[in-house]
């Protein structure tokens, strides 16, 4: 090679030696522009895309009852998930077996073989978060927790738990409406009780600091990183008892499949406090005929009244000195016409003369229209506003979410015609929810003072009083004390002579109202139909509970609220009060005797005791083994203690002789301080209790 042709080689040599070490200086001189002036920048882009803040949820507080019952709680969940890197391979092939083996066993929907297949997939792929189970509850966590590879723990065994929490009601379906319902399309509580209070439930979600890795994101730590602990929610204490809802809505669904009726509702409150001790919404389902809760009509569905609106009218009318209840009014032959508009009693022929308290005893249409109508014909805006001054107009402002709109029309409303006044006097061309009537009706019981309805008392945390929500008035006096006493007169009258008579052989006095509304009267239907209603209290003479059972478009021949509501009301109020001492009439038999005391025991110990004292006394089942003895105006009523099953019963003011073998018989084992009759009990009345229990009992004179 020329001595030329070498120097042309070297040239090129030269100029690409050149190139590269121009590049290479290039490439140097930016790893150094980015290690020195870029780091913080790319670090942060780093940190960014491999690690995250992620929310740690809060454990959402608890729901209870009045009687610290849960309603409604959050159990623990996991998901479980495994680190195949973490694992050496003669444990992995040593224990694949066993591990698919009992995997199977816990999971018999999944094949040993398939499980083998995809660990081992896994386990090729060095994958560090393959899914092992989802939603596993802590029962199933333990036996995974002792299966092969898994038992190694975390950095052995590769096992990754991560825990959440799912909601769960204990009584399932009992009150589900009012508790309340998740829903997935808003993924939030919305209805009921867990809605109303979600931010007092819910609690405040932490924050934890996650990596990604292949397969998902993984918690881990790093020093100085901001990491905040969840605050968990707070615990509500509802006003419901278990117990007395368990009756509300049995009594209230026998009744319904009874009828076929379309739904119902029953609500319980206590008089003073206003206070919600049940509350049950039943709807059919039209395929399957079973009935379930879908919607809270007791609050939520505004309807016409009917008949239990007549009370309302009349106390209008002696508010305003318009009437008196000795007055007659003429129903004749229960017709009448006005203005085109026809309206009839349901009694065949009429009743003839009436007092205006006979009025609402026989729940007089006749005489309703004729009584607002003589007093309000030429000013029915007087009538309007002396409902108004009731209060029906208004809404509640329940604690709970969703109330139906209260609507009471006046005659300035467009809808307002010549014969709206009458129609309205008897409960039509309006519309009000259940527990609206039933409030107005539980004013009447309370001497007049109306009180919001109450479904939550306290708010606590871990069992310490947070806040605590009092009675609220919602008007003093909605009449005079004397229109009032007229008033729970009248209804009282009802249960003695009118329309719900099947309550007077009660060993407790009642008051209240029937209604039986016709729903489709504007339409031109083949048959027609109906909604019964019946709101009451009891005991008339010292009110403790108010109750409203409402029965909406019953099957066959059986409409009337006297059929169908009144036999719910009574079932309600006949277990309340076999269990509830404090509404029960003392011993006292007339003044100037007190008779010997005996709340509860052996029937034919009791009979013998007042025979004694040449009492007379009377029962509705002679056969019976357990009854309550209960005062009457001229003798004693043995009122037959009924208990359920499992269920303890009250048992104060049993002889210690009774209680023993009363307890013993039931399956439970017995022991007694003390002498005379019991005072206390370990186990509170209407706990559920197995067979086999210990009860201790106190006795006293």
């Amino acid at each position: 090679m020329s001595r030329e042709a070498k120097k042309k080689i070297m040239g090129r040599v030269y100029i690409v030696f050149g190139i590269m070490a121009f590049v290479a200086m290039v490439i140097f001189a930016r790893i150094v522009y980015i290690q020195v002036y870029l780091a913080d920048e790319l670090e942060a882009v780093i940190q960014k895309q491999s690690f995250k803040n992620q929310q740690v949820p809060a454990i959402r507080g608890n729901i209870y009852s009045s009687n610290n019952e849960l309603l409604a709680t959050s159990v623990p969940v996991y998901a479980l998930y495994w680190d195949s890197q973490v694992v050496p391979s003669k444990t992995f092939e040593d224990n694949i077996d066993s591990l698919s083996y009992y995997y199977n066993k816990l999971y018999p929907y999944t094949s040993a073989s398939a499980f083998k297949k995809k660990m081992r997939k896994a386990f090729k792929a060095r994958k560090r978060y393959q899914l092992v189970a989802r939603n596993v509850d802590h029962a199933k966590l333990k036996e995974l927790r002792k299966m092969p590879i898994f038992r190694l723990g975390k950095y052995r065994g590769g096992l990754i738990i991560e825990k959440s929490s799912r909601r769960k009601r204990p009584y399932q379906m009992l009150a589900k409406r009012t508790i309340g319902i998740y829903s997935n399309v808003r993924k939030d509580y919305v209805v009921g009780l867990e809605g109303a209070f979600n931010d007092k439930l819910k609690g405040v979600d932490g924050l934890r600091l996650v990596q990604k890795i292949p397969g998902g994101w993984r918690p881990v730590f790093v020093e100085g990183s901001a990491q905040t602990k969840p605050v968990d929610g707070l615990d509500i204490i509802t006003s419901l008892n278990v117990n007395i809802q368990d009756v509300a809505e049995n009594s209230l669904k026998r009744q319904l499949e009874k009828h076929r009726a379309d739904w119902g509702c029953v609500v319980l409150m206590e008089v003073k406090t206003g206070q919600v001790k049940a509350i049950a919404n039943l709807k059919r389902d039209t395929l399957t005929g079973n009935y379930y809760e879908s919607y809270n009509y007791a609050i939520g569905r505004s309807v016409e009244p009917g008949s239990t609106f007549k009370l309302a009218s009349l106390i209008v009318a002696l508010e305003d000195k318009k009437v008196s209840l000795s007055d007659i009014i003429k129903t004749v032959d229960g017709e009448f016409r006005y203005k085109g508009s026809r309206m009839s009693d349901s009694h065949k022929g009429g009743f003839g003369d009436l007092t205006v308290e006979q009025v609402l005893e026989k729940s007089s249409n006749v005489g309703v229209f004729k009584i607002i109508l003589k007093a309000y014909e030429k000013n029915p805006q007087k009538f309007i506003d002396g409902v108004y001054k009731l209060g029906l107009h208004r809404s509640l402002g329940l604690q709970i979410k969703g109330e139906g709109r209260p609507y009471i029309k006046n005659t300035e409303d467009d809808t307002w015609s010549g014969i709206s006044l009458p129609w309205m006097s008897i409960g039509y061309e309006m519309s009000l929810t259940p527990l609206q009537i039933l409030t107005f009706y539980n004013a009447v019981a309370n001497g007049g003072k109306m009180v919001k309805p109450m479904f939550v008392n306290e708010v606590s945390r871990t069992g310490v009083t947070v806040e605590k929500y009092q009675t609220q008035v919602i008007n003093s006096q909605i009449a005079s004390a004397e229109v009032i006493k007229m008033a729970q007169q009248m209804l009282e009258g009802v249960v003695q002579e009118g329309t719900a008579t099947a309550l007077r052989s009660s060993p407790y006095t009642v008051a209240g109202k029937t209604g039986t509304a016709q729903t489709n009267y504007s339409q031109r239907q083949h048959r027609r139909k109906y909604r019964a209603s019946f709101a009451g209290y009891f005991p008339a003479d010292n009110p403790k509970y108010s109750i409203i059972v409402v029965i909406d478009n019953p099957k066959g021949y059986v409409y009337y609220a006297s059929q169908l509501t009144v036999p719910v009301f009574k079932d309600i109020a006949d277990k309340i009060y076999a269990h509830a001492l404090d509404i029960q009439p003392d011993d006292s038999i007339h003044s100037g005797f007190s008779a010997p005391e005996s709340l509860f025991g052996a029937q034919d110990d009791i009979r013998s005791i007042y025979t004694h004292f040449d009492l007379q006394t009377s029962t509705p089942d002679p056969s019976a083994t357990w009854a309550a003895a209960v005062k009457k105006q001229d003798n004693v009523a043995l009122y037959i203690r009924n208990y359920q099953e499992g269920i303890l019963p009250n048992l104060k003011g049993m002889t210690a002789r009774d209680v023993v073998f009363f307890l013993e018989e039931l399956g439970y084992h017995v022991k007694i301080s003390g002498m005379g009759k019991v005072r206390s009990q370990s186990i509170p009345s209407g706990a559920r209790v197995q067979k086999g229990a210990n009860i201790e009992i106190k006795l006293g004179l």
